[in-house]
């Protein structure tokens, strides 16, 4: 559960677990309940069954602390079904399954994660997991609470390097230990995110990564083009 203590738009500000919002977790020390695990592409009727498959190993799951995940595929419907299901059932964190797919698919990315929002209390956690660097500032503007270290640890056994802006690949020869340099940017990027939250100055820091990033531009244009009520519904007027 999150306390929320202050929006810059929808972004977040507030406390999870003690900590102050955007965090980032270990990923090797998540707790989080079973469940189906669902392609992206898939048959409706599959990754319906899929899902309330899901929502029963929810259901029965004891601890309600865990972490639970929000299949559906890529259907908003059954995101939103899951979602809500899975928050009457007691679970106040949810982590989106599919992410990968999801940030090669703007328009699904934020119909999915938007309109999951929008169905949820405000104290209920949306965790994104194996978000890249460049993409956290515009995820956490549009609502997610929490990430973690999965893609900074598939990129370092990858030879790839991660920056707040980019994925190099390590014969750039940047640094010679890239699961440490990796670990450091996403910590960074994670404190940068959080302060302008902050001080209110995310939507300018999400605008400065769009500008270094076509997928991000694409998705500021979408955002803006197609969520404006979202938007301007916590966006402060001066």
């Amino acid at each position: 559960m999150i306390i929320i203590n202050s929006h810059d738009g929808p972004a977040r500000y507030g406390k999870y677990n003690e900590k102050t919002t955007p965090i980032l977790l270990d990923y090797s020390k998540i707790e989080k309940i079973e469940n189906i695990a669902t392609p992206y592409k898939i048959q409706k009727e599959i990754a319906e069954e899929y899902m309330e498959q899901t929502l029963t190993i929810a259901k029965q799951e004891k601890n309600k602390e865990k972490i639970a995940v929000i299949q559906g595929a890529q259907y908003t419907d059954l995101r939103i079904k899951c979602a809500k299901e899975l928050e009457e059932y007691g679970y106040t964190t949810l982590m989106f399954a599919n992410t990968d797919e999801l940030q090669r698919n703007p328009e699904d990315l934020l119909e999915i994660v938007i309109k999951t929002r929008e169905n949820l209390k405000p104290t209920t956690a949306l965790y994104f997991p194996f978000a890249t660097t460049q993409i956290i500032p515009i995820l956490s503007y549009i609502g997610i609470d929490i990430f973690d270290t999965s893609r900074a640890i598939y990129e370092a056994k990858n030879n790839n390097l991660m920056t707040n802006t980019n994925i190099y690949p390590q014969e750039y020869n940047i640094t010679e230990d890239i699961k440490q340099e990796n670990m450091k940017q996403l910590e960074f990027t994670i404190k940068e995110t959080r302060e302008n939250i902050k001080n209110k100055t995310l939507r300018n820091l999400t605008e400065q990564k769009a500008t270094t990033h076509p997928e991000l531009m694409t998705l500021h244009r979408l955002l803006d083009k197609n969520y404006q009520d979202y938007l301007q519904k916590y966006t402060q007027l001066y």
